[in-house]
C-alpha cells in the first residue's frame, strides 16, 4: 500500500515539475493617460526562449465590453516588456486587461474599477496543500517503518 502511495506522489510530483515550464505572465501594471487616451502595459514573463513561449495575446476590455484584441507570434523581452495601445473612454470607465501565455494561464489587471480576487494566484492554493500532505504522509509512513 505505502508502496503505491509512494509511486503516485513521486509521478505527481514529476508532473507539477514539468508545468514549472509552462506558465502565465507574472506581472502586469497598467498605467492610463485620459489627456492622449493612451493605455501602457508592462508585462512580466519571464522566458528562456521568447520565441516558443510568449504572451500570445493582449485582450483590453472598456466597461466589461471587449475593446481591442491584440495577437502576438513572440515576446520583444526575455522578462519585462511594454506594449502602448490608444483606448478611447469616457471618464468614470472601466479598463480590464487579460494576457494569455501561448502555453497556458493568464493575468488579468483592471484599472477604474475593483481587481477581483484576493485569494492565491493560479494552482498555488492547490501546490501547497498537496505538498503539507506529502509531507504529511511521507512522516508517517516514516515512522511506521521505524516501529516494524
Amino acid at each position: 500500500m505505502y508502496y503505491y502511495i509512494t509511486i503516485f506522489f513521486l509521478v505527481f510530483l514529476t508532473i507539477v515539475g514539468i508545468d514549472v515550464r509552462a506558465h502565465p505572465p507574472s506581472d502586469m501594471t497598467l498605467e492610463f493617460d485620459s489627456n492622449s487616451d493612451t493605455l501602457t502595459v508592462a508585462i512580466t514573463h519571464v522566458v528562456g526562449d521568447k520565441t516558443s513561449h510568449f504572451v500570445e495575446s493582449v485582450v483590453i476590455s472598456v466597461n466589461g465590453t471587449v475593446d481591442q484584441t491584440h495577437q502576438y507570434q513572440n515576446q520583444t523581452s526575455l522578462t519585462t516588456f511594454v506594449y502602448i495601445y490608444t483606448v478611447v473612454t469616457e471618464a468614470g470607465s472601466t479598463i480590464r486587461v487579460v494576457a494569455s501565455c501561448n502555453q497556458g494561464g493568464s493575468i488579468t489587471r483592471t484599472l477604474g474599477g475593483t481587481p477581483g480576487g484576493g485569494g492565491i494566484p493560479g494552482y498555488m492554493g492547490l501546490y501547497l496543500v498537496l505538498i503539507v500532505s506529502v509531507i504529511t504522509m511521507l512522516t508517517l509512513i516514516r515512522r511506521k517503518l521505524k516501529k516494524g
